[in-house]
């Protein structure tokens, strides 16, 4: 039946628009340091850097603010989806083991809506770092950054804690050894991709504190390629939650013109 209409998988159109945001900033920043080296490394207090932060690298001309937001509207809708299908797909399970109490049941609830919360909240930060530009509007711009790395570092390790709740209360897992290797694998990333994260923004924050300070030369650099790993494990975080769900598929209807999810 689903073949009678155009469709795509749903870990298809992630990898996409995943891949689409990370080759965009690689873009911005390969361009900006190849024609506009000066510029986009500039800093106020006029010290030697080699790399651009990714607000100086995709906000330095009007093409590398379109390469740049257009991906990132894209990603914001897939991520809407993919976090309320993973708000439905983490409901205490059917098959929940005996040994469960209700308390267990209400926390695991409470975990489920929190990571969803914090989701949403990494999500809107992100909207608007990348619309509302360093240029455009510094403060908002700031506040969104300093919102978007702690939410987002929050919701990787919220997610992974579900993760791990999820399979202690599903009674089918402890019966199925393949999956649960499966599982534990996908867990593992979770966990680094948490442990990149926040020492990047550990690390990123120090220097960006000794840059402001102390106008180092390569400091600001070194915060740069902090937020870039940011950003890369947040690539990788967000395709482990699309691996979470079962096989789905975006199916348009040529009949009624709506979309589904079969």
């Amino acid at each position: 039946m689903l073949d009678a209409y155009p469709h795509i998988s749903l870990r298809r159109l992630v990898l996409t628009t995943l891949t689409a945001v990370g080759l965009s900033l690689v873009g911005c920043v390969v361009n900006g340091l190849y024609f506009a080296f000066k510029r986009v490394t500039y800093t106020g207090c006029g010290s030697y850097e080699v790399l651009p932060s990714i607000s100086a690298a995709v906000d330095d001309n009007g093409y590398h603010r379109a390469a740049w937001q257009v991906p990132i509207l894209l990603h914001c809708i897939e991520r809407i989806l993919v976090t309320f299908l993973s708000y439905r797909h983490h409901q205490p399970p059917c098959d929940v083991s005996t040994h469960t109490t209700q308390a267990q049941l209400l926390w695991y609830g409470v975990l489920n809506f929190a990571t969803t919360a914090t989701g949403f909240t990494s999500l809107i930060s992100l909207f608007l770092l990348s619309f509302f530009t360093s240029t455009l509007n510094f403060p908002v711009h700031k506040l969104s950054v300093i919102l978007f790395m702690l939410s987002t570092a929050l919701q990787i390790l919220l997610s992974a804690c579900l993760h791990w709740c999820y399979d202690r209360l599903s009674a089918h897992l402890s019966t199925n050894g393949a999956l649960q290797r499966k599982r534990r694998r996908l867990l593992r990333v979770k966990l680094a991709c948490f442990l990149v994260d926040s020492m990047a923004i550990a690390v990123g924050t120090y220097w960006y504190l000794q840059h402001t300070a102390h106008c180092m030369d390569y400091g600001y650099s070194y915060f740069a390629l902090c937020e870039y790993i940011v950003v890369a494990a947040c690539l990788v975080f967000h395709y482990t939650c699309v691996l979470d769900l079962p096989r789905l598929h975006i199916a348009v209807t040529c009949a009624a013109g709506e979309s589904r999810i079969t």
